[in-house]
């Protein structure tokens, strides 16, 4: 017996099993939340040398393409293409290499000193805030009590954070863990770097082969926007952050700050922040010099907000340039958004996602407008806001009554009328024949 297949049928059927099979999978996710979120989490830790390569390969991408760069300005002709490619990987992953052991050996000794030499000092540091703020609050004793036992609190809180960074420190599971990631991931990026074109090329058979053409051209696009505008941000951001990191080291140390290398890290690593990262490095930084130089933190203060100005104004421009395109209230609500959401890092990578939203909704509205043949400038809705939202007057259709009070003209007047302003008649022959008639004025 033959069986008869209906598209129509099969297709509905299709979908309800999808349907079926979503809500399915909804309701395991709800009632077996932990254990879907400890494979989930198994999974990140299997996945995590991949993770670290790929992070990995997207910093040193830059590094190699520059070096493939001054290599052909060299040679000028490059007769064999891989060995170029394997000279500018080693070099870029021996630069990469270098700044990272450079930042690890001469940062994180000082900046656990500096830890370790606040938490043992802090009884000293709270006396001496102590002293500073019954100066200041004598007059009110109720307000000098509060502050002077959470400040109490807060000391007994803080000192058992030393042993807590001692045993971060000397962890080893922790910090073999973070050695072994870094090792394979290394090892993957090289992998990927130097076979970056054949990936590249891979993915788009893929992507070719399981979507339309038209669906696959805008992941494609889609992919080139991202790598623009992230590429371009986070290296851009590294480097200024650097940068900033070291000129603050140098004030400081000439200005005779103390802490100058714990509040340097405090002040880089911050700025990688856009718009709050020097405000927010500033605070911490601040309260530090407070309990311990009172008299230097207007000058703090002041040294922060000039770095500020100088990276907003000039260094930043200069490195960054326009990156991302993003408005500053969208910048601002990325953060707001992203932070509360991802912390730290959320934060740092919020405005380059905001960024490529924003980017892809421009273009989407771009496009629908031009299909509707509207202009696409937004100040054209800015000069043509009255028109824009005017309201649409509804024709109504003349009473017999307008319409018995209508005059029309005679064929005689409107010929009188032409010849009274100097026009010429048009004879009917040329309307219908569509010939360009002859106007002559009197």
């Amino acid at each position: 017996m033959k069986l008869y297949t209906n598209k129509k049928y099969n297709t509905v059927a299709f979908y309800a099993i999808v349907v079926i099979a979503v809500n399915v999978l909804l309701v395991m996710a709800i009632f077996k939340f932990n254990s879907i979120l400890s494979i989930l989490n198994k999974a990140l830790d299997i996945t995590m040398p991949i993770i670290w390569g790929l992070a990995i390969a997207f910093l040193i991408n830059p590094l190699m393409v520059t070096t493939e760069r001054i290599y052909v300005k060299l040679f000028k002709k490059v007769r064999r293409p891989k060995l170029m490619r394997a000279v500018s990987v080693t070099i870029a992953s021996i630069l990469f290499l270098g700044m990272v052991v450079g930042i690890i050996a001469v940062i994180v000794p000082e900046f656990v000193n500096n830890f370790n030499e606040i938490v043992n000092n802090f009884s000293d540091l709270i006396e001496k805030a102590q002293d500073w703020m019954n100066k200041i609050l004598k007059n009110y004793p109720k307000v000098q009590e509060m502050i002077t036992k959470k400040l109490n609190e807060f000391g007994s809180d803080l000192t058992k954070l030393q042993p807590m960074l001692e045993n971060i420190l000397n962890g080893a599971v922790g910090v073999v863990n973070v050695v072994y990631n870094f090792v394979l991931g290394f090892i993957v990026s090289i992998y990927l770097l130097i076979s970056k074109e054949k990936h590249i090329a891979e993915t788009k058979k893929i992507l070719f082969a399981n979507f339309k053409k038209s669906s696959a051209e805008k992941i494609l696009h889609f992919g080139q926007d991202a790598n623009m505008i992230f590429s371009g941000f986070i290296s851009g951001k590294l480097i200024d952050s650097l940068i900033i990191g070291i000129i603050c080291f140098i004030g400081l140390t000439l200005i005779g700050m103390p802490y100058n290398v714990l509040i340097s890290v405090i002040v880089g690593v911050t700025n990688i922040i856009p718009f709050f990262g020097p405000f927010i490095g500033a605070v911490p930084s601040a309260l530090l010099i407070l309990l311990v130089e009172p008299k230097m933190v207007i000058w703090l203060l002041l040294f922060i907000l000039l770095l500020q100005q100088f990276d907003g104004n000039i260094l930043g421009p200069k490195i960054l340039g326009n990156s991302t395109g993003l408005p500053a209230i969208w910048v601002m609500i990325s953060l707001f958004i992203c932070g509360g959401l991802f912390g730290f890092v959320g934060m740092a990578l919020g405005v380059p996602t905001f960024a490529l939203m924003y980017k892809i909704a421009k273009e989407n509205i771009n496009n629908k407008l031009k299909r509707k043949k509207m202009p696409t400038d937004t100040q054209y809705y800015i000069d043509n806001a009255d028109k824009l939202t005017a309201p649409h007057i509804k024709k109504v259709p003349l009473t017999p009554e307008e319409l018995d009070d209508l005059i029309i003209p005679s064929c005689d007047e409107v010929n009188e009328a032409v010849e009274g302003s100097g026009i010429a008649e048009v004879p009917a022959s040329d309307v219908i024949t569509g010939e360009e008639p002859s106007v002559e004025t009197q």
